[in-house]
């Protein structure tokens, strides 16, 4: 052993005969290499008690089972590649190596992996996820948003330093160099991933309208890996997420054949990474060629036009009003003419009318004028002013007046004469 304290030679430490005098140190390391040497690599399940995670970043936990307990270390770069988080009462499967920690010569193990125990335990959990979900209405086709036809900007959560980003911002330079993409690099596998994805779906959704960091669809996933690499992707705060994201997002993880919670609670699946790219945007060749077929399209309506209208043109100069205008002028001046003779004579027998009716009312006027009578040898009567018009309104010495038609005189009623 390295660093040890001599010691006489004599009878080895498993000599029956003569026991050699070790101190504490020795004794413990010794019992630490015989356990490593004899039981190497082990794989034990149990269920898990004690567990607890200090600012180091290392998980220390128990595991037990009826009879018996072991206690287990995972080392902080192990701990933080974990696709579950450890709790009290699971029961796990450990992969590691049997030791003794020295300082306090306690037998434990050191874990370097760590998973559900039980047979489809994976799948068990993600059964029960997907059961909860649905009957909360998470992947109800109602809440499903429809991807922008020609989005302005696109953002991605994934790896940073994965080949299925790379693979996204290849086919998205090639199919829509117009694009703006926002590349938002997350952790996608381990503790802390799914806290990780789902805070980057609400980062951008909490960027105000119109903001120039605020993509019109996300596109949320990674490249292909085993179930466990791919759990951060059937955690509910991912879904959840995804669910309350007012920006349409389509996932995008793994292979074809594999199935995430968020693949049925995002708007649109895709099978891979770049299938999400091909999804999210045109191709500019298919836009090319849309382009050319409504430039072709619209020469065509332009010249069917030019075509009627050119027929009409030649329609009108075949016209007998086109080519005979003196004949159409001298008919409109003839129409004018019998127009104005026919006003002529309406006028005329409008004043002969109009004279009639005068002299009518001329005659009707001569026949009520008062001195016509006077001109005729009568006269008339006053008395104080007022008209007299009977001989038994008069008495004996009354002054009159009598109106002639050239004057009037002044008269006095006499006594009637005797008989």
């Amino acid at each position: 052993m390295n660093n040890r304290r001599s010691r006489p030679e004599g009878p080895s430490l498993f000599d029956p005969a003569e026991p050699a005098i070790l101190s504490v140190r020795e004794l413990v390391r010794d019992l630490k290499e015989a356990v490593e040497r004899g039981f190497g690599h082990v794989r034990v399940e149990g269920e898990l008690s004690n567990v607890r995670r200090p600012a180091s970043g290392h998980c220390y936990f128990t595991l037990k089972d009826a009879d018996a307990q072991l206690r287990c270390v995972m080392w902080r770069f192990r701990a933080g590649a974990l696709f579950f988080e450890p709790r009290d009462g699971l029961l796990v499967r450990a992969h590691g190596e049997v030791s003794i920690y020295e300082r306090r010569g306690d037998l434990q193990m050191i874990v370097e992996r760590l998973e559900p125990a039980g047979e489809g335990a994976l799948q068990q959990a993600f059964e029960a996820l997907k059961e909860k979900l649905r009957r909360e209405g998470l992947f109800n086709a109602a809440h499903k948003k429809p991807l922008p036809p020609y989005p302005e900007a696109i953002g991605i959560v994934t790896s940073g330093s994965g080949a299925a980003l790379h693979d996204v911002l290849s086919i998205l330079e090639r199919r829509y160099p117009l694009v703006r993409v926002l590349v938002c690099p997350v952790q996608v596998q381990g503790l802390g991933a799914a806290a990780a994805i789902a805070e980057a779906i609400a980062a951008f959704n909490a960027l105000p309208p119109g903001d120039p960091l605020r993509p019109d669809v996300l596109i949320v996933g990674r490249g292909g890996g085993s179930a466990e690499d791919l759990w951060a992707f059937n955690e509910e705060p991912v879904a959840r997420a995804i669910f309350a994201s007012e920006i349409p997002i389509v996932s995008a993880v793994g292979h074809e054949t594999d199935v995430s919670i968020a693949d049925f609670v995002a708007d649109v699946r895709a099978a891979t990474p770049s299938m999400a790219a091909e999804l999210v945007v045109p191709d500019r060749r298919d836009l090319i060629a849309a382009v050319r077929g409504a430039r072709d399209a619209l020469r065509s309506a332009m010249q069917r036009r030019l075509m009627q209208h050119r027929q009409h043109i030649r329609h009108l100069v075949r016209s007998y009003a086109f080519n005979r205008p003196p004949d159409r002028l001298r008919q409109e001046q003839q129409r004018l003419d019998d127009l104005t003779d026919r006003l002529h004579r309406a006028m005329h027998q409008r004043l002969q009318d109009r004279r009639r009716a005068l002299a009518h009312l001329e005659d009707r006027l001569h026949a009520l004028d008062p001195e016509r009578p006077l001109r005729q040898g009568y006269a008339r009567i006053e008395r104080h002013g007022q008209r007299v018009r009977n001989a038994a309104d008069l008495r004996p010495d009354d002054a009159v007046t009598l109106h002639f038609h050239d004057g009037a005189r002044r008269a006095r009623i006499e006594p009637d004469a005797s008989p």
